[in-house]
């Protein structure tokens, strides 16, 4: 009977796969037009100050810059836009993402409002708690054959797709985290990111005991995701943890759910064509890896680790209530070779 569920499940997930592989090639060929027509409509609503904010050369040192702490960062902010133009960068990013992966967006954006009410004083209101300091940037010419970058960046938000002669060629680093993760009962909501705990915890609790050593890297969870802004691939290391080659077909298809989990933050087509690409890469040596607790409100991290790429969960900050998530293409981030080598030749870069 065993043997039989095992069999089946590796069946289900050859048939996800093959799936996946037939989305592959449409998603290239029609995001990249279909993300230069909303921008290209989006930065025509604009006047020509927004504009100016909004819109600046390939060759920007922004084109290859990320990160999530709270600030103001180059583009145009969605507390500058009109209600219209604000309608107008959501279908930007809705081009960009999954109804799922647009929900969470703007849920973390709105956790804004939740540490301003958590951290404000009477005779001092946390300011920088603002959810309208989020920036749309795009550099480069969103034409339906041009090469360009779009990001979509704030507090715990970097969303990036990068176009070369209007096909899309990366779309990392991608990073989406929440402060507080699990909110006070009086909010009522669910955590944005729980989801990707939850899979976690059950995958990690489907191991045995010898398997469970293997997995566990570290009897503490690291402060924060390892490859963060300015960290090259190469900080992780060779890869550690259980193999999917050593996993049986149950735990696979966990892993394989947690996976799909983070990939389905980008539109369908995008996610089904990285899926894929990471199934044609081979998955014997894609290594799942924990480190720290497995008690829940304890520190703990989790990692995915592939031929080329790399899935970080960490929650450890604020008593392990902060979360962040990073997906990193060691390939394709910013756009890869394809996008540097535009840059150099048409640039001068």
């Amino acid at each position: 009977m065993k043997h039989s569920q095992s069999l089946s499940l590796s069946c289900c997930l050859l048939a996800l796969f093959a799936l996946a592989s037939c989305g592959s090639m449409r998603s290239v060929e029609i995001v990249g037009g279909e993300l230069a027509a909303v921008t290209s409509e989006f930065l025509a609503s604009l006047d020509d100050k927004q504009r100016a904010a909004a819109h600046r050369s390939l060759a920007d040192e922004e084109t290859m810059k990320w990160h999530f702490v709270p600030g103001r960062y180059a583009g145009i902010e969605m507390g500058a836009l009109s209600p219209s133009q604000t309608r107008g960068a959501h279908e930007v990013l809705r081009t960009m993402l999954s109804a799922t992966g647009f929900a969470k967006t703007m849920a973390i954006a709105d956790l804004e409002n939740v540490l301003h009410e958590l951290e404000s004083k009477p005779d001092k209101p946390a300011v920088h708690r603002d959810p309208t300091r989020y920036a749309l940037l795009v550099c480069g010419d969103p034409d339906p054959n041009g090469t360009f970058v779009v990001r979509y960046q704030g507090h715990h938000v970097s969303l990036r797709m990068a176009v070369v002669d209007g096909m899309l060629v990366g779309h990392s680093p991608h990073f989406l985290g929440t402060n507080p993760h699990v909110l006070p009962e009086k909010f009522a909501r669910q955590p944005v990111l729980g989801t990707e705990e939850r899979l976690g915890r059950e995958l990690l609790a489907m191991f045995d005991a010898k398997q469970h050593t293997q997995v566990l890297i570290a009897a503490q969870a690291p402060a924060d995701v390892i490859l963060g802004p300015g960290k090259a691939p190469s900080e992780l290391g060779e890869r550690r943890g259980l193999p999917w080659s050593a996993m049986s077909a149950p735990q696979r298809a966990k892993l394989w759910s947690l996976l799909e989990t983070h990939a389905h933050v980008l539109r369908p087509e995008v996610a089904r064509a990285d899926l894929a690409r990471i199934q044609a890469d081979g998955l014997d040596d894609m290594c799942f890896a924990w480190a720290g607790s497995s008690e829940p409100g304890q520190g703990h991290y989790y990692r995915i680790h592939g031929n080329h790429f790399a899935v970080e969960y960490d929650c450890t900050q604020n008593g392990a209530n902060h979360v962040h998530v990073v997906w990193r293409d060691f390939e394709r981030d910013f756009g890869g070779d394809m996008l540097r080598r535009h840059i150099e030749e048409q640039h001068g870069k």
